[in-house]
Parts: C-alpha cells; structure tokens; sequence
C-alpha cells in the first residue's frame, strides 16, 4: 500500500468569479453594513472607527505595518422631528424610485431596523436595477479622456 493510497484525492472545485451585478450588490451591502455598525455605535453611545492597515517608518527608519482610522461619513441626517436615511452606491445616492433616494424614519432607534430590511432587498436583487442606472450614468476614464 502506498502512501497516496491513504489519502483521499478529490479534483479541485475553481472558484466561480460572481457576475458584475452581484459583485455591485455584494459592495451594497457591504457599505450598508458599515452604515449599521455607525447607527448602533451612535445609539450604545460609542464612536464608530474603521481602520486599515497601511506601511510606515518607524523611528529607526524600519517599515512597520500601522493601523489608521478611514474617516466614514453617515448617510443619515435629523431633520425636524424626523430621521432621513440617504441611500448611496458609492458617492453617488442611489434613487429606488425616480426622484426618491432617501428613507425616513421617526427617530434614530428605528434606523437599524430600516437598515437590515435594505441589506435584505440587497441581497434579494431588489436594487439591481437602481445599482445599474447609477453606473450606465458614469463615463469610464477612457471616454473622458477621450472626449477631451
């Protein structure tokens, strides 16, 4: 008996590379994620900090890895007596129906609710469509500089 007689041997599964619509969903969510971690810090009372790893020189002149804060900015306003919860793709407000890009709440407690129910029509597909409209707005680099 030899020796790859005692393992088991199996093919390897690739990785299947989502398609462009569920690679823009999944940045959705993930934005959308980030934005309930910020709400529930702000209502615990606590702040909210992302970090990343970045290089930098020590006092010695050594490159170490450091840790530094990402400024996040919230996508909720309190207008009045009430809470506007501004949808965003990127930088740029995503609009579920024409003209409407925002969710408004009675007060910041209702929020994370508000929030886990658009992560769950995200992940549903539900704003695939809006997703779309705002990237067939945007014009690649190569067509800007080609327009110029």
């Amino acid at each position: 008996m030899g020796v790859l007689d005692r393992i088991k041997l199996v093919e390897m599964t690739r990785k299947i590379k989502p398609d462009v619509a569920q690679q823009r969903r999944l940045k959705l969510i993930e934005q959308l994620r980030e934005q309930l971690k910020m709400a529930e810090a702000k209502l615990n009372g606590t702040v909210y900090e992302r970090t990343k790893s970045t290089w930098d020189k020590d006092a010695e002149g050594n490159r170490v890895r450091v840790q530094k804060p990402v400024r996040v900015r919230a996508w909720w306003e309190v207008t009045g007596n009430a809470v506007q919860f501004g949808l965003r793709y990127g930088a740029v407000p995503l609009q579920l129906q024409p003209g409407k890009s925002a969710v408004e709440v009675a007060k910041l407690a209702e929020l994370p609710a508000v929030i886990k129910l658009l992560i769950s029509a995200a992940e549903a597909g539900e704003m695939d469509a809006a997703i779309a409209g705002v990237m067939a707005k945007r014009v690649s680099k190569e067509k800007a500089v080609a327009a110029h």
